[in-house]
């Protein structure tokens, strides 16, 4: 007859040794913790049927096999008892049994074979008449039968604290599993620098879908199916294959209202960067309202100029963008508003380096007089890069009332990614340019540094 055990938990481990290390916690595999499937999805799941005699005596532990075949439709468990003893050879007797509903979580009940160097050995062997077990075909290379599990190699003097330690057995999985037994959470563990996630849709802003690089050597066990995922001390690694000659992944632009709008004394106005072809789109883009102490008639007389340095004598158009394409804002406005910077990526791997902690931005302006090439300027300021769309007003270190300015652009970017400082550097020529005074003591002072405009 057999019954169920009515009385204290009962395992393989003595009492004694019960008492110290048993906690009374429980926990529900894959509810209560995110840790892999439900019992009985993973093939690391058995059911151990404990059979004693009625006075407790420890007589036999039975590993029912295949989990799945004892859970019915309704995702219960039914289990014939009586079936399962006689079949161990348990025919008559009562006895007191009870179930243990286990997961291995590290080692196994089972034994391995190892070699002389303690790599676990899977293939075929041979034993020998005195019991010695040998690769098969090989009588001097000598294995041996070891349990793989870990063992308890110390216990503190208060009964609080257990020491375990690994048995000789020279296996990744044996000592990651050992590794992460103190973790409440399966820990993978990357010893190549080189490894590598995917995202298989980086696209998405919830994408949950990725692959490890195809040398990698993390190995995914099937207790976390079911799990979450949850990467520490990561990075993207930016795709920048995009950036070549023509393109360093960002564009330069103005911001706040946008070109050829007022902003203090004056226009900052588009410039030639369609490479104007009458006199009219030459005022209209680069020098109506420009803020320079000018009147519309001075403002039509530098067009007028500025067309006659774009002529050609004999093609009638030079093709080749006056101030090399700039932004113009004359010196009035330089002073009062700055030059409101727009900065737009082309490339959306740019915009991760918004989101790396601690990134440091900074931009130099490099500029030079047109008339005087010996007169040049130059000034570092700091920003926050927000990605694309970023805004950043960039102050005019000079008054260049007396004396224009065309102005290139360095903008660095500083980050740190895995302890390394990292910085990318974009430069872009001839970005602004601040119109002088139009006349002062009869020099046409603007007509001057206009008249050196197409050498850009």
């Amino acid at each position: 007859m057999a019954h169920f055990l009515d009385k204290k938990y009962k395992t393989k481990i003595s009492d004694a040794d019960y008492d110290i290390i048993a906690t009374g916690q429980k926990r529900t595999l894959g509810k209560d913790d995110n840790q892999g499937p439900v019992f009985g999805e993973s093939a690391r799941d058995y059911i151990e049927m404990v059979i004693y005699n009625t006075n407790g005596t420890f007589l036999e532990s039975i590993n029912l096999g295949e989990t799945k075949k004892y859970i019915n439709e309704e995702g219960s468990f039914k289990i014939n008892p009586g079936v399962i003893l006689r079949k161990n050879g348990y025919f008559s007797g009562d006895y007191e049994i009870e179930f243990n509903f286990l997961r291995e979580v590290a080692g196994s009940n089972s034994t391995v074979l190892v070699d002389n160097f303690n790599n676990i050995y899977t293939g075929e062997f041979d034993v020998l008449i005195d019991g010695t077990i040998v690769k098969q075909g090989n009588p001097n290379a000598q294995l041996r039968e070891i349990d793989y599990k870990y063992f308890i190699h110390q216990i503190s003097n208060d009964n609080k604290e257990v020491r375990i330690a690994t048995l000789p057995i020279n296996d990744e999985r044996y000592k990651r599993e050992f590794t992460g037994l103190s973790e409440s959470q399966t820990i993978i563990y990357a010893d190549n620098l080189d490894d590598k996630l995917k995202l298989n849709k980086p696209s998405l802003t919830n994408s949950n879908e990725f692959t490890f690089v195809d040398n990698s050597l993390v190995q995914l066990e099937e207790n976390m199916v079911g799990g979450e995922l949850v990467i520490n001390d990561a990075y993207e690694i930016m795709d920048l294959t995009g950036l070549g000659p023509d393109n360093d992944g960002f564009i330069l632009g103005i911001g706040k209202k946008g070109a050829n709008q007022r902003y203090g004394k004056g226009r900052i106005n588009l410039g030639d960067k369609n490479n104007l072809v009458t006199q009219q789109n030459i005022f209209d883009n680069m020098f109506i309202d420009i803020g320079n102490d000018s009147s519309k008639n001075d403002e039509e007389d530098m067009a007028t100029t500025a067309f006659e340095v774009k002529v050609d004598a004999e093609s009638g158009q030079s093709g080749r963008p006056l101030f090399g394409g700039a932004f113009v804002m004359g010196y009035k406005t330089a002073a009062i508003t700055g030059f409101p910077l727009l900065i737009n990526t082309t490339l959306t791997d740019l915009d991760k380096i918004a989101s790396i902690p601690n990134n440091e931005s900074k931009i130099r302006l490099i500029g030079r007089d047109l008339v005087d090439v010996t007169n040049t300027f130059e000034s570092i300021s700091k920003f926050k890069f927000e990605g694309n769309g970023t805004e950043a007003t960039i102050p005019i270190p000079t008054l260049h009332k007396d004396f224009g300015g065309l102005y290139d652009i360095e903008m660095e970017l500083s980050f740190e990614l895995s302890g390394v400082k990292r910085s990318l550097k974009i430069y872009k020529p001839n970005v602004i340019a601040v119109i002088p005074i139009h006349k002062q003591n009869d020099i046409l002072v603007a007509d001057q540094f206009i008249n050196n405009a197409g050498n850009y």
